[in-house]
């Protein structure tokens, strides 16, 4: 009797087996899979502006475009609006090659053409993280393009010029690390979506690759090992330190959409894979740019004299002075010399790769917007000037900030150019969700 009980025990022992082994793998995928889409930064895009915890990937996030705003979907794991009730067909499809579950064509704001690079098991990796998250039952705001732009259709057009669609394959000349960086940089953290620029057909133009990209009111940097107009001044720690913490002493402090990137996406990523951003990153070929005359971050000096002359027969004008005084000196010093030590350090105004550019769109969009991180360590924070001062007057402190601490050359914002940015920054989150239709 006894052995009858185990032999017949034997096939349920086995299916408990089996199913503690698909749960045990189920697990691993789920966390593999988090850290995918970290790496990926799935939360900038899908998570609406001041979302809390219970709608994180529940879309709603407004991108600007040059056709419009187009808001980020959701893809929690809701059944109705997410992607609850995709097969990993569809996921894939939508991911890697911008098709919708019922064949719809998606915009590249949705950055596609990077993610066409990445691994099947790694879009089902992140899918599997993604369903094992809270569903948010909301539908959000519909992009709602002019026309010809909210024809869908077009985006087939579009493909044929810019889109080339294949997994990324390793290099074998080149080492481990390089390969993992490419993986990172092209596929997964999509870089050339914001530091490349753009052709007439809005594809990035490869040929430029990570020289600079065009955000509006915002500049996505040059980020080529060129000496004066990208990073190629930066050693391989100076890097990794950016991408971790977002500020490198005497170089550069991020605000914007990079800003967010380190804050979702880069702090929490391996040093290993920050070592291998950073190696990949300085391989690329160098791009100059004949505006950018020397290094950004070689610009300036410290200066001690805010009001009286800065050189002999050159007069300061005493209400940009006042200005910077009143908004500026008590965190970055009456020299520009930043204060404070470490972490929570007030960077420098001399020697900083946004007031170094001949481009003054990051400064004056920082002090528009301010500077917002939430990062391990705690919250790197600016206050926003745009209900402080007018716009004449972010005009006069942008420009004595250039001339004072920076690049001359980028003295030359007006009240209208302050004006037209101002009305980017108030791009949030306008259209309510209906009433029903959030749980």
């Amino acid at each position: 009797m006894k052995m009858k009980f185990v032999l017949a025990a034997l096939p349920l022992m086995a299916a408990v087996s089996a199913w503690a082994d698909d749960a045990a793998g189920n697990a691993d995928m789920i966390k593999r899979g988090e850290y995918l889409a970290i790496a990926g930064d799935c939360t900038a895009c899908h998570t609406a502006p001041g979302a809390d915890k219970t709608a994180k990937f529940g879309g709603g996030y407004p991108l600007a475009s040059p056709f419009g705003v187009i808001y980020g979907t959701n893809i929690s794991s809701d059944k109705e609006f997410g992607i609850g009730s995709w097969s990993d067909d569809e996921f894939v499809r939508a991911v890697r090659e911008g098709v919708g579950k019922d064949g719809q064509q998606l915009y590249p704001a949705m950055p596609y053409d990077s993610f066409t690079k990445m691994k099947r098991e790694d879009v089902l990796a992140i899918k599997a993280y993604l369903m094992s998250q809270p569903a948010v039952h909301s539908a959000g705001p519909e992009t709602d393009l002019s026309f010809p732009f909210n024809q869908r259709w077009g985006m087939r057009v579009w493909k044929m010029f810019n889109f080339d669609k294949g997994e990324l394959k390793n290099d074998p000349s080149k080492s481990a690390d390089w390969n993992r960086g490419a993986y990172l940089v092209d596929a997964l953290e999509h870089c050339g979506t914001c530091h490349t620029p753009r052709t007439l057909t809005m594809g990035m133009d490869t040929d430029k690759a990570f020289s600079g990209g065009d955000l509006g009111s915002w500049v996505a940097f040059n980020i080529t090992p060129d000496k004066n107009a990208g990073i190629g001044t930066w050693s391989q720690q100076d890097l990794v330190t950016y991408l971790k913490t977002g500020f490198v002493p005497g170089k550069a402090s991020a605000s914007g959409a990079m800003s967010e990137a380190i804050e979702h996406s880069l702090q929490h990523l391996s040093d290993s894979d920050l070592n291998a951003i950073a190696t990949y990153i300085r391989s690329v070929p160098a791009v100059g740019d004949d505006k950018q005359t020397k290094p950004r971050d070689q610009w300036g000096q410290k200066n001690q004299d805010v009001y009286p002359l800065r050189a002999a027969g050159q007069t300061i004008d005493q209400s940009a002075a006042a200005l910077f005084n009143a908004s500026c000196a008590a965190c970055h010093g009456k020299g520009g010399e930043g204060s404070g030590e470490g972490f929570h350090a007030y960077p420098s105004l001399f020697s900083h790769t946004s007031i170094g550019s001949y481009d003054s769109r990051n400064q004056v969009s920082v002090i528009l917007n301010g500077v917002q991180r939430h990062m391990d360590k705690g919250e790197i924070m600016m206050p926003s000037f745009a209900n402080q001062l007018n716009d004449e007057q972010i005009a006069t402190l942008s420009n004595y900030v250039s001339t004072q601490f920076g690049n001359p050359a980028a003295a030359t914002v007006t009240a209208k150019d302050v004006a037209k940015m101002r009305k980017a920054a108030d791009l949030t989150y306008p259209p309510k969700i209906e009433e029903g239709t959030q749980k």
